[in-house]
């Protein structure tokens, strides 16, 4: 397999995920899931962190993965006629890859708190990657996809995290470009 069709194959199985990742800023929501408690002194999770978010976000993730169900067919023989196929993904795999990328953000949140990071400041790398850590373990058991797919979304997922968040900043989705 080829980078491009390990690239294409990954981005097709790991789309829920990004989706999750990028709609859960754009509703946002007043119901924190931290219920405002505090650990160690700091915010549990962070203001940033709402049920209403957090929901929207595994819905919108979903969504995107049942249009991707309904479209396999049409898609993998587009996708046969250059070589290689899309892996078709599963209901349960379309609900679970964006509920763990959601779930991955939220550790993500707990841990930056942990180490002092204020809610808005970066971290690099965990702020880009930390929906994927949770989610592509889900992917790999639940979909097929390759390692090689793995390597190549864990390379190419900062910078383009970076460049729809400073899209987000700049149409006022997002109070920060990263």
């Amino acid at each position: 397999m080829d980078l491009i069709h390990a690239l294409i194959q990954g981005l097709w199985v790991v789309l829920p995920a990004y989706v999750a990742n990028g709609a859960a800023p754009v509703f946002g929501g007043e119901r924190r899931m931290d219920f405002g408690k505090r650990f160690m002194g700091d915010d549990l999770l962070g203001a940033g962190k709402t049920w209403e978010g957090f929901l929207f976000a595994v819905l919108s993730g979903s969504v995107c993965g049942i249009v991707q169900i309904l479209l396999w067919s049409h898609l993998n023989q587009v996708a046969a006629g250059h070589g290689f196929y899309l892996p078709l993904l599963s209901t349960v795999a379309v609900v679970l890859i964006p509920f763990f990328a959601m779930f991955g953000d939220l550790v993500a949140s707990f841990l930056k708190r942990r180490f002092g990071v204020k809610r808005g400041e970066s971290l690099p790398l965990v702020d880009q990657l930390d929906f994927m850590v949770f989610s592509i373990p889900v992917a790999l058991l639940l979909a097929e996809l390759s390692y090689l797919s793995v390597l190549v979304l864990f390379v190419i997922t900062p910078p383009v995290h970076y460049l729809f968040n400073l899209i987000g900043y700049n149409i006022g989705v997002k109070e920060v470009p990263w």
